[in-house]
């Protein structure tokens, strides 16, 4: 008998319309992925369907248009974060105290998906109706979830009189930075950048602290 290996071969004709179609997970994280490394306008459905190894019409089959994928993958990305962060949000807690989980729980969430900050600071350097979307369907819940706890410590005079803007970017734009620019970070610390949550923790600790010391008055 030959040790040769015989040849699989393909029916002939088109495959099925979900042939071979990879877990919709699998799909949104591979787009999201080429979305915020590459750019909407450097991302085409034929790369992104060689990448999934699938046939090279299936995304278009199934999503329509590229303006339909990039909306599908930012709502699977960006929803879970919200739904991350009310179900971390314990409104009976102390302020401060609540203030902190927050920005804990934003840092810790946003290492394990680096994706995040760089498709907001890609799709946050222009004005476009992608912006639009992504500004009021997903950063503007998430941010009021932090600033009404701004304005009661505010009114008990427990913290300076910042303005939100000033601490959403130190955070988003700051704080989860290292987890948007792996390689970067990696260069300077390559401790940041490891899985372990412990790490994790401790770093969004540390970045919770500054930002808390920062805003705290003197007692």
């Amino acid at each position: 008998m030959s040790d040769t290996p015989q040849r699989v071969t393909r029916p002939r004709g088109r495959p099925p319309k979900d042939a071979q179609f990879a877990p919709i997970d699998q799909v949104m994280e591979t787009v999201i992925e080429a979305f915020s490394v590459h750019g909407y306008n450097g991302v085409s459905l034929r790369t992104v369907n060689d990448e999934l190894g699938v046939s090279r019409n299936l995304l278009y089959q199934r999503f329509g248009s590229k303006a339909n994928l990039w909306r599908a993958a930012v709502d699977w990305a960006f929803r879970p974060l919200v739904d991350h962060l009310e179900a971390a949000d314990d409104m009976s807690a102390d302020p401060m105290v609540r203030l902190r989980v927050l920005i804990r729980s934003f840092i810790e969430y946003s290492a394990t998906r680096p994706y995040l900050a760089r498709l907001v600071t890609l799709e946050g350097a222009a004005a476009t109706d992608r912006l639009d979307y992504l500004y009021h369907q997903y950063i503007e819940p998430i941010w009021s979830r932090f600033t009404p706890v701004f304005q009661v410590l505010q009114d008990q005079g427990r913290i300076k009189n910042t303005p939100p803007a000033v601490i959403y970017f130190l955070l988003t734009s700051g704080g989860s930075a290292p987890y948007g620019q792996i390689g970067l970070a990696s260069l300077i610390n390559a401790d940041l950048m490891s899985p372990e949550e412990t790490r994790v923790r401790l770093y969004a600790e540390n970045v919770a602290e500054i930002l808390l010391n920062g805003l705290s008055l003197s007692e």
